[in-house]
């Protein structure tokens, strides 16, 4: 039986059946490709716009970005900060201070408040450097990924807050990392510091024979290369009823401030005279029980070496020709500090008379003949 008159007959190799879709695509594509063009030739009116605006405003609306978050955000924003701020020889003193809610209505702490905060306005007799240093200083990293700490910044304040110190450290080698997020210190900062020598030297002549207080003070002392003596060091972070307040073997003292002073600090880059001056407000907030705990060892160690005591004045020296000034006479035949004993021994014609009552009243006049004393003895 022949097929041919057959409806269901075999295509052709290649043919294809229409599409239906394929109209529709085209005219897509002839869309898109028309708005892109629309894109690409700005019309006459747009042209003839952009020639009046001022450059910036040609670019459009910038693209937002997604804001940091974490411990990125607060690096970005402390170098941010730090980048716009004019380069000055130091930060701050009160970068970062925040009032909070005082812990009592002692008028003690309300001057250790405004000695932290920097607004506490001083005598020159206040400005002295007295017995009482406080001692903080910050570091920058060297080596690989910055591991290794070194000295930049280094800073000494008084009892009363006084700025005694407040210098830069041109590092020895190569900085790796500026830590500037956490220590404030810039690139900029460093360049023409002094040198470690020198300002090693100023501290030193500084805390000599003077109690110096810090937390954490070790950490300090080693950067500086420098050594004190046990007795007359005064660490915040070791104070034992300080150390119970935290309930921390090692409070921070950012915690320690705000408990304490019922301030905040460090919360953007660290200053440190900031923090030398928080660390000196909590060490007079207990000076007293402090110092009674460590009378004893302070004087043995007084005693054994011959230094001073902090906080006492020596005994002023009478000069060499005081103590070995002679026999100075007085009237009466008498020297500095002795009697005459006139006023008990009376000689009449030769004899002595012995019960003499005492003379009361002003002196005798002098007579022509000479001085009192002489008639009383003729």
């Amino acid at each position: 039986m022949s097929d041919t008159g057959s409806p269901n007959k075999k295509k052709k190799e290649g043919d294809k059946a229409p599409n239906p879709d394929s109209g529709r695509q085209k005219k897509l594509a002839a869309a898109r490709a028309a708005r892109k063009e629309s894109k690409e030739a700005p019309s006459s009116n747009w042209a003839a716009l952009k020639k009046k605006l001022p450059a910036d405003a040609r670019r459009g609306p910038s693209a937002k970005k997604r804001p940091k978050q974490g411990i990125g955000a607060l690096a970005s924003a402390a170098i941010a900060e730090t980048e716009t701020a004019p380069p000055t020889s130091s930060v701050p003193s009160n970068t970062g201070v925040k009032l909070l809610p005082p812990p009592n209505d002692s008028p003690l702490l309300q001057e250790l408040r405004q000695m932290v905060l920097g607004h506490e306005v001083l005598t020159e007799a206040k400005k002295a450097p007295g017995n009482y240093v406080a001692l903080d200083c910050e570091m920058v990293g060297l080596g690989h990924l910055g591991a290794e700490s070194v000295l930049a910044r280094v800073s000494l304040v008084n009892y009363h807050g006084h700025v005694l110190l407040d210098s830069y450290v041109a590092p020895r080698e190569r900085v790796t990392d500026y830590r500037t997020w956490v220590s404030g210190i810039r690139e900029s900062d460093l360049r023409g510091a002094p040198l470690f020598d020198e300002v090693q030297k100023k501290v030193a002549e500084l805390v000599q024979g003077r109690v110096l207080v810090g937390h954490a003070i070790e950490n300090d002392t080693k950067a500086l290369l420098l050594s004190h003596p046990a007795p007359f060091v005064r660490d915040t972070q070791r104070y034992r009823p300080l150390r119970e307040a935290a309930r921390s073997k090692r409070p921070g003292l950012k915690s320690l401030v705000e408990s304490q002073l019922g301030l905040k600090i460090q919360s953007g880059a660290h200053s440190s005279i900031t923090d030398a001056r928080a660390t000196m407000g909590l060490y007079r907030l207990n000076k007293d029980a402090w110092e009674a705990s460590l009378r004893g060892v302070m004087e043995a160690y007084v005693k054994k070496t011959g230094s001073a005591m902090p906080g006492r004045k020596k005994k002023r020296k009478r000069d060499d020709d005081e103590e070995a000034g002679g026999n100075k006479s007085f009237p009466g035949g008498g020297q500095k500090g002795i009697s005459s004993g006139l006023s008990v021994v009376v000689k009449r014609f030769g004899k002595k008379i012995d019960n003499q009552p005492k003379r009361r009243g002003p002196a005798p006049a002098a007579s022509a003949g000479g001085s009192w004393w002489e008639e009383a003895a003729g």
